[in-house]
């Protein structure tokens, strides 16, 4: 308890949100397992594969992996080459992280504007295997893009504030 009065608003909306997308993760996953789990299991028990199944587990796939980019963007967990990171010095790094910082606020924006589009150009359209709008599968491209931009400016702010 302690720990949380700590923290600034902004930290604790950035941990809420944070929880939320774990949370949607989590149930993408699941998700996943169960969909594919009763795929098989009408696949190879019940010879009736379920026509929506394969189509219903690539949704939940793109979901959480748009989403858990959002996670990694906060955490600064993404894979990257380090082998330079020695030779700039703490404030080169800041200057690097800075500008990349801004370079992917800027493509994130862009996935979030174009997601809208696409949300737009699809949301008369159904999936053929089951039958959901197609504006649900690309919806992940806008709020994936929405909650990467937020974890980048998080991570901006923070770069920014550090005094090294």
């Amino acid at each position: 308890m302690e720990h949380e009065l700590g923290k600034s608003k902004v930290e604790r909306v950035i941990d809420l949100l944070y929880s939320l997308i774990q949370w949607i993760c989590v149930i993408c996953l699941a998700g996943q397992v169960v969909v594919i789990t009763w795929a098989v299991f009408g696949r190879f028990v019940l010879n009736n594969t379920p026509s929506w199944a394969e189509e219903v587990s690539k949704i939940l796939m793109v979901w959480m992996s748009l989403m858990a980019a959002a996670l990694a963007v906060k955490d600064d967990t993404h894979v990257r080459m380090t082998i330079f990171d020695k030779l700039f010095g703490p404030l080169g790094l800041k200057i690097r992280n800075t500008i990349f910082a801004l370079l992917n606020i800027f493509f994130c924006g862009v996935l979030f504007w174009k997601g809208l589009d696409l949300i737009e150009q699809t949301s008369r359209t159904k999936l053929p295997g089951s039958g959901l709008p197609s504006s649900v599968l690309y919806g992940s491209v806008c709020i994936g893009g929405l909650a990467m931009t937020i974890m980048l400016l998080y991570q901006l702010g923070r770069t920014l504030c550090q005094r090294k």
